[in-house]
């Protein structure tokens, strides 16, 4: 091909690609106006999607029709015509490049004419290459279409910029007809719930808030199915003048909602329909914690609550119906006063198909509720609504039972121990911790490894081993610890204190304890262990040959020695009982000795086991003498304690009247409820008055004239007694308890109040009976220890009447439990009503006696049985013994108290 036709067919090209242009442009602005036109339609007519799908594919064949014919019409070019365009593009008016065209060399016979049209097609081919590109392209063919095209860019931006909301929607609904765009409004949709869901056959409820404008049609909720794609218009219920409502009954199909008001509408909403799970069964695994031994547990849920063990690991596991996705156990702690629980969200695992197991670790109680969802994400109807109980590791419940929580002891006592601890579920040791005050604690391990629930442990104290002194105190305490690894299950008794007191302290509790009959009994069981030996030497003496008399005579030997050896050997609380002990101490002596020769009897030696038990009857005698004494003595001294008694009686009642009379002058009435028992208690003291005074009468008429030294003490008690009658407190007494009842608190307390001062005036007479009642004994010649007994005596007596009124009587205060001293006060050393350990002492308890007295009839009272044993450890200060504290009958306690009525009385 010749450079003129190469140069030709790009020219050609270039006006081909300039018709091109303008075809496209012109397609362009074609395309520009049916999409307005299609715009403005859809702005009037709001075509659902389905129309604009349809429309858009219309159009876009329609187009491209339109640009194929356009193109098969206009975009093909000849070469004349391309050389006639570039002879006007030349602007030669020879045109040049037709006349190459029209020659042609190899047509030509002469050699002429073949060198003419070489060079015609050399200068028309160099003309075409010197020609510039921009005049080589037919652009006055794209000059219309581009117009068009910018002038519907200028509309479009006009639409745009005026109507901005409105051009941008339509742009959308064109540009995507498959998407939901709903058509453009000036109203905005709300709709709740924004994702609705509903169970399978349930109904769903939807609400529209409908702002930006007035609604000139009616609002109705359209329904599509997704089934079929048919439409339900169903009017909307009218709630305010925003909000609208509709509710769709029996949704079994997947549906798409939106709200309308004419042509305006919200989006399409997918309703999704959910079929949900159901719980089937459950099952629950517990594993307590490794410290307490416990075995994994394996139950199934048949109840509504769970519990486990404070620290255990809870799984549990639900079936359900459905195949399930996921779970959600979520817990709430019990709440706390004081702050807020915080719920806590444990994820469950997909064990199975259908079962779903959660595992937390149980430390507190609370509430659990478990929610299944199937795959689909499908909750269950309702969360599954549980109880956890926790059942806690109590710390180990020790028990101290002996000693009692405050024990008094002599430095060389030994205090039995006993004690008891248990565990909800196993002990791990057992410590026994002794205190002294000023030093430190002295542990014990008494059980350092325990695999049981419960342990008793029993033990012996031995106070000397410690070298205890008086007026220490020491404290004792189990402490006991379980397996828990949190170190806080260690438990400890109540601590039992026992303070040490010396013999001598021992000794005024003992004489606080002894009535005038059980100190007479001690020497009268020994006078009779006496007599009773003697007379079975008499009985063999006079019949040697009869072997009943000689056995008789062995037993009564035997028993006397073996008494008198266990009197020489007691605890001695009264200074005549170191007298007994020597005399007893020589007897038994003698006793042995007759015993040994009884065991190879000869007749001829009862002269000399006689005379050996008669050496010491005149000592024997003195004894006695001085006992009675004792005895004729202390049965006035009791008269006196028992007028000091009622004394404090009427102290305490002038003092309780005086405190409400008081209170009435200040305005205060709450206590004058009292008044009328007091009266009562005035009626008693003024009773137990005449009773002391009758009593007293027949007590001096026995002693009269009997021995010669208590003749002043005689004298002194009939001169307190004619004084008594002289001063007559009864009246007022008797004034007090009638004003008292009437409810005249003060003339009451006036009376009562002088009645107590003409009882202190009689009391405060320098006379031995008077000093008597204010716990000064009398002071008689003879023998020191008569005194020195006679004043402890006074002490006991004294100390036995507060006792009393310490124990509670008629409405009477108490006035303390120890008894009185030499002052007359109350002793400082402690409580007669605690229990006291010390060194054995024999009980002798009277069968009958009247204070020491024989009645007047000249014959001795009786005693009980002769004691085999002293009294070993003895814990209480009545009737107990060996630390035994009182059982206590269940009988009369109704069954649901009887814990707490055990756990009261328990030491």
């Amino acid at each position: 091909m010749s450079e003129y036709h190469k140069a030709l067919s790009r020219f050609q090209l270039r006006q081909q690609l300039g018709r091109l242009l303008a075809i496209l442009l012109g397609g362009l602005a074609w395309i520009a106006l049916l999409w307005l036109c299609f715009g403005w339609l859809d702005a009037i007519h709001a075509f659902e999607s389905p129309a604009r799908i349809a429309i858009t594919w219309a159009l876009w064949i329609l187009t491209t029709i339109a640009v194929v014919l356009a193109g098969i019409r206009f975009l093909p070019v000849r070469k004349r015509a391309a050389a006639d365009q570039a002879d006007l593009a030349l602007g030669d008016s020879r045109r040049p490049i037709s006349a190459a065209l029209s020659l042609d060399s190899s047509s030509s016979d002469s050699p002429l004419g073949k060198l003419l049209a070489d060079r015609s097609s050399t200068a028309a081919a160099t003309a075409l290459n010197q020609l510039p590109w921009q005049k080589t392209v037919p652009w006055r063919l794209s000059k219309l279409p581009l117009i068009a095209v910018m002038a519907l860019l200028l509309v479009m931006l006009a639409l745009w910029l005026g109507f901005p909301g409105a051009f941008v929607t339509v742009a959308n609904r064109l540009l995507h007809p498959t998407a939901d765009t709903p058509p453009f409004s000036h109203l905005v949709f709300e709709i709740d719930p924004a994702q609705p869901a509903v169970v399978y056959g349930d109904e769903l409820l939807l609400h529209a808030r409908i702002t930006g404008g007035a609604l000139e049609h009616p609002v109705e909720c359209r329904v599509r199915l997704q089934r079929n794609g048919t439409h339900l218009r169903l009017p909307a219920f009218r709630e305010s003048p925003t909000r609208f409502s509709r509710k769709l009954d029996g949704v079994t199909e997947p549906v798409e909602i939106a709200f309308a008001c004419g042509k305006a509408r919200s989006k399409w909403i997918p309703v999704e329909v959910m079929l949900q799970p159901n719980i089937l069964a459950g099952k629950v695994r517990i594993t307590p914690p490794a410290y307490t031994g416990m075995p994994e547990m394996v139950r199934p849920l048949d109840t509504n609550e769970i519990s486990a063990i404070e620290g255990s690991t809870v799984t549990l596991e639900l079936s359900s119906n459905r195949p399930l996705g996921s779970g959600e156990l979520t817990f709430t702690p019990a709440s706390v006063p004081g702050s807020e629980p915080e719920a806590e969200i444990y994820p469950g695992t997909v064990t199975t198909e259908s079962a779903v197991a959660f595992s937390w670790q149980a430390v507190r109680p609370g509430r659990l509720s478990a929610t299944l969802k199937d795959i689909r994400g499908t909750s269950c109807a309702e969360p599954l609504e549980l109880n956890l109980r926790i059942i806690p590791d109590q710390a180990p419940v020790v028990e101290l039972s002996s000693p009692p929580p405050l024990l008094l002891a002599t430095p060389r006592s030994v205090i039995p121990i006993r004690g008891h601890a248990e565990d909800d579920f196993m002990l791990s040791q057992l410590q026994f911790v002794r205190t002294l005050q000023g030093f430190r604690d002295r542990v014990k391990t008494v059980a350092p490894e325990i695999s049981e629930r419960s342990y008793d442990f029993t033990d012996r104290f031995d106070l000397d081993e410690l070298g205890l002194e008086a007026g220490q105190t020491i404290e004792l305490m189990l402490e006991a610890s379980d397996h828990n690894p949190s170190l806080l299950g260690y438990g400890s008794s109540s601590i039992s204190r026992i303070q040490i007191i010396s013999e001598d302290q021992y000794a005024e509790y003992i004489r606080a304890k002894t009535t005038l009959a059980q100190f007479d009994a001690r020497f009268r069981a020994a006078q009779d262990a006496m007599r009773q030996a003697r007379e079975s030497l008499q009985k063999l003496k006079e019949s040697p040959d009869d072997p009943k008399a000689l056995e008789s005579a062995r037993k009564a030997q035997r028993e006397a020695a073996e008494l008198l050896e266990k009197i020489a050997d007691d605890f001695t609380a009264f200074d005549l009982e170191k007298r007994l002990q020597d005399l007893a101490r020589k007897q038994a002596e003698g006793l042995r000795e007759n015993l040994q020769q009884l065991e190879h009897f000869q007749p001829q030696d009862l002269d000399e086991m006689l005379d050996r038990l008669g050496r010491q009857e005149p000592e024997e005698k003195q004894l006695a003498d001085d006992v009675q004494f004792t005895d004729d003595v202390s049965s006035l001294l009791e008269m006196a304690s028992r007028f000091r008694e009622i004394y404090e009686t009427q102290v305490s009642i002038a003092k309780r009247l005086e405190t409400i009379v008081k209170e009435l002058r200040n305005g205060q009435a709450q206590n004058r409820r009292l008044i009328p028992s007091l009266a009562d208690t005035q009626a008693k003291n003024r009773q137990a008055l005449d009773q002391f005074k009758a009593d007293l009468r027949a007590r001096v008429n026995q002693l009269q004239g009997k021995h010669d030294e208590l003749a002043p003490l005689i004298d002194s008690a009939i001169s307190f007694l004619n004084d008594l009658d002289l001063a007559a407190p009864e009246t007022l007494m008797d004034a007090a308890a009638e004003h008292g009842h009437a409810g005249r608190a003060n003339d009451a307390y006036t009376n009562a109040e002088l009645a107590k001062e003409i009882l202190a005036r009689l009391m405060s007479k320098p006379e031995s009976f008077a000093q008597a009642t204010q716990g000064i004994p009398p002071s008689f010649q003879g023998a020191p220890d008569v005194n020195k007994n006679i004043e402890q005596m006074l002490e006991s007596l004294f100390a036995q009447r507060n006792g009393q009124r310490g124990n509670g009587g008629d409405g009477q205060d108490n006035m303390g439990t120890g008894g009185n001293g030499g002052s007359g006060t109350p002793m400082s050393g402690f409580s007669t009503n605690l229990p006291v350990v010390g060194p054995d002492r024999l009980d002798f308890q009277p069968l009958a006696s009247s204070s020491g007295q024989d009645g007047g009839k000249g014959k001795p009272g009786l005693i009980a049985p002769l004691p085999t044993t002293a009294e070993q450890g003895r814990i209480t200060p009545t009737d107990l013994q060996s630390g035994d504290a009182p059982q206590l009958s269940e009988e009369p306690v109704p069954e649901p108290y009887r814990e707490a009525v055990k756990g009261y009385f328990t030491p």
